[in-house]
Order: C-alpha cells, then structure tokens, then sequence
C-alpha cells in the first residue's frame, strides 16, 4: 500500500472519529431530558397535544406543564443526580431544556429541588423572581401571600442575592425581600384586649406574624380572613356569638408553617333591667 493510500485512510479515520465525537457532545441524543421519574395520586401532564395522567418515564419538554392534585406528587429528574419534587396542589410549566441546564416556572405551590455539580443548572422562576443554582438542595414555595425560597445544602441565587444554607428569603406581595434563619416555628403574637366580658357584637383584634402570612380568625359567629402586611402586622374585627366564645387565631405562611393562639370571651347582650318602685 502506497504513503499516498495511508495517508489518505488515516484522513479518513480521523475525520470519522472526529464525527462521532460531535455527536456524542452534541446530537439529541446527548441532550439535556427532563424525565418523569416518580408518580403518585393525581398528577396530570398538559402539552399541546392535550391533558392526560402522567407516567412514570414519560419525557417533559419545553412549554410542557405538569398539575398535581390534592394527593399528588411528582418527581421530576434530570441529568445524574438532579431532580426537583412537585409537591401536592402545586403546578410548573417547563420553559426551556438545552445543554446550559432546565428552567421551570411555578406557577403556584411548592417544589423540592437538588442539584449536584457536574450536572446542568436548575432555574426557578416565580412571582417574577429568579432562584438558580449549580449545586444546592433548596425548596421554592408560591401562595397567596408571595414567594418564599430555602436552601438547607449549598446556596441558591435570588435575583443576584446569595441565600446560604440554613438561610429563607421571604418575597411577600407589596413588600421588599427579607432573608431570615430557617426556623421550625412560625411567630404569632396576638394583643388580646383586656376582658372577659362584653355586650358588643365584635371584637377588634391586633397582632404580629410573618409578612404575607395568611390570617384566619374563627368565632362562634363565623369566621374572618386577612393577610399580615409587610410589617407582619394585622388587625382584623371577630363577630361574636351570644355566650361563650372561644377565639382562634391561625396563621399560616407561604412555607405552610402554622401557628394558633386561642382566647375566651363571653358575650352577653341582654340589657340590665331597672327596678321602679312606686309608693
């Protein structure tokens, strides 16, 4: 075999190596997928082609949305090690999977997510902020009070703001992002007036919880809702039953922490007879 044949196989051999190496890098078949890896309850994925219940293997791409019901979950994977936890009432919409990682959007409820290093970054977008990390396992939560984000292991970015593990940033709706020490407990102090009696038909409540947090008063005569203000303060006015009443306070935060605080007041409206005595 001549140099000229040689040389012009070897050619060959390289570009063909060469052609299978781009193709391991870069064909779809090396790309980023986003697989269904655990179900359990209702679970529903919607794309353009309709609604149907989810499954177990199924693969989610961009614009796909996944719906959990009361009793549903779904585990979402994602490279080797990565894979994010739709908890139960909660929905996300895949906005975008390539080689520089997977971006969700929740649009209401709650996801659990790990992301290890070495495998494509995670983006969360919700109430128009952006959590994003690289190696991090941390909790992203939307209600009616605003967003509220936790790490527990590496850190997370928060629209340019770092929060650490052990670290929450609560983005409460009309109020500016606060961070704060994960805790086991919610706070909530309630001004109880001072009575043990009354003839009035409400009874005005003040109190302190988390920003955003939501508020439920219940009384024998019915019950009232509110949301803490971006101080955490809240104030609302309890109708009262005839007789004994027993107030409940109950406060509830975008994490799905509670807190409880209970009086009792009496009621009694009937007016005190006057005796007239005429001789």
């Amino acid at each position: 075999m001549s140099v000229e044949v040689r040389a012009f196989l070897a050619f060959i051999l390289i570009v063909a190596l060469g052609w299978v190496g781009y193709q391991e890098l870069f064909s779809d078949s090396a790309a980023v997928q986003v697989v269904l890896q655990d179900v359990h309850g209702d679970v529903q994925l919607r794309s353009a082609g309709g609604s149907a219940p989810a499954r177990v293997g199924a693969q989610v791409g961009a614009s796909d949305r996944l719906v959990a019901g009361a009793d549903g979950q779904a585990v979402l994977a994602f490279g080797a090690e990565n894979h994010v936890t739709l908890e139960a009432n909660s929905s996300v919409q895949v906005t975008s999977v390539d080689e520089t990682g997977v971006r969700l959007s929740l649009e209401d409820g709650r996801v659990q997510a790990t992301v290890r290093p070495g495998s494509p970054a995670l983006g969360i977008t919700s109430g128009g902020r952006t959590v994003s990390a690289a190696d991090a396992d941390f909790t992203v939560v939307r209600g009616s009070g605003g967003v509220g984000v936790e790490a527990s292991r590496g850190a997370v970015d928060v629209d340019g703001v770092q929060v650490a593990a052990g670290q929450r940033m609560l983005m409460a709706d009309g109020a500016a992002p606060m961070q704060m020490p994960a805790s086991d407990s919610l706070l909530l102090q309630v001004a109880w007036p001072g009575l043990a009696r009354t003839s009035s038909a409400t009874v005005r409540l003040v109190g302190t919880t988390e920003p955003g947090a939501s508020v439920r008063v219940r009384t024998s005569g019915g019950d009232v809702r509110t949301t803490a203000g971006a101080d955490g303060a809240f104030a609302v006015d309890a109708a009262l039953g005839e007789g004994e009443n027993v107030v409940s306070v109950e406060a509830v935060n975008v994490f799905g922490q509670v807190s409880k605080a209970e009086w009792h007041v009496a009621r009694d409206s009937t007016p005190p007879r006057i005796g007239v005595h005429i001789e």
